[in-house]
């Protein structure tokens, strides 16, 4: 079991397969676990990493009143540490967000990009559309009972959790580790760790812009059909953004369509991988 300490934080990842690398980026209160089945189609072909941010799985928590540790800053650091070069980046929801604040840092510094469920912007209207700043707010995913259950909301549609029981559980367990508890019962700052991503100025806006601009690395963006609309605008215009990206929609499939439809995200990081 490899851990690092990346800036302070003790890290755990897995580390399997040859090949090109890949770089797996969990969701909020996930962990580097629920890519299990994903690695294991993967490592036939790449070498594969999947390491658990701090706050979650089994990496060790951040300071309760901070400060955090940005998270573009962790993936460089992992990145450095293990002496990758061009790796392939896939990013799920909040790992979505670290993917596309690396890439804007690093142009071409990926072999390829895959985003699912994730786009941006979240707090205001994409540039050149009207509207107000809105705040994003972060679900609890912790129980209201026992408090040691981290779930999903409506991340999963209904009919695949009624076909999917089985994978449906071990999903909400895999999740629920003591680190992750203790950081959904006393919350960090998603802005803290996420930077501009999440910020309404006007500065950080056009910055950010800019830089989805200048992004050279290919890049897929993938959602559900049921996405949550904030998202699903905010990934339509990164994709519109970002030189030739391509924009994939998943039927019948929520926020995590990365797990529901795990066959069509593995064809797709092969296809995006092979191609670059």
């Amino acid at each position: 079991m490899p851990w690092l300490d990346v800036l302070g934080n003790d890290i755990h990842y897995t580390d399997s397969g040859r090949g090109r690398p890949v770089v797996l980026l969990h969701g909020h209160a996930s962990g580097a676990a629920c890519w299990e089945p994903i690695i294991s189609e993967l490592q036939q072909g790449f070498r594969v990493l999947a390491y658990d941010t701090y706050d979650h799985g089994w990496s060790s928590n951040s300071p309760r009143r901070g400060p955090l540790v940005d998270r573009v800053a962790e993936l460089d650091a992992f990145i450095t540490a293990l002496g990758l070069e061009q790796p392939v980046i896939v990013g799920q929801s909040m790992g979505g967000m670290t993917a596309l604040r690396w890439a804007v840092r690093h142009p071409d510094g990926a072999a390829a990009l895959v985003v699912c469920g994730m786009g941006w912007p979240l707090v205001v209207p994409p540039p050149g559309q009207a509207g107000q700043p809105e705040k994003f707010e972060v679900f609890s995913s912790l129980d209201d009972d026992e408090r040691i259950w981290l779930g999903v909301g409506n991340s999963f549609t209904e009919q695949w959790v009624a076909d999917n029981p089985r994978d449906y559980a071990r999903y909400i367990r895999i999740r629920s580790t003591a680190t992750a508890i203790e950081a959904a019962r006393h919350p960090r700052s998603l802005e803290e760790s996420q930077g501009e991503f999440l910020s309404a100025d006007p500065a950080d806006v056009e910055w950010f812009q800019q830089g989805l601009e200048s992004v050279a690395s290919p890049l897929l963006v993938l959602i559900g059909d049921q996405e949550r609309p904030r998202i699903r605008r905010g990934a339509e215009h990164v994709a519109a953004t970002v030189p030739g990206a391509r924009f994939l929609v998943v039927e019948d499939a929520g926020h995590n369509a990365y797990f529901q439809r795990q066959d069509i995200l593995v064809e797709a990081i092969r296809n995006i991988a092979g191609a670059a």
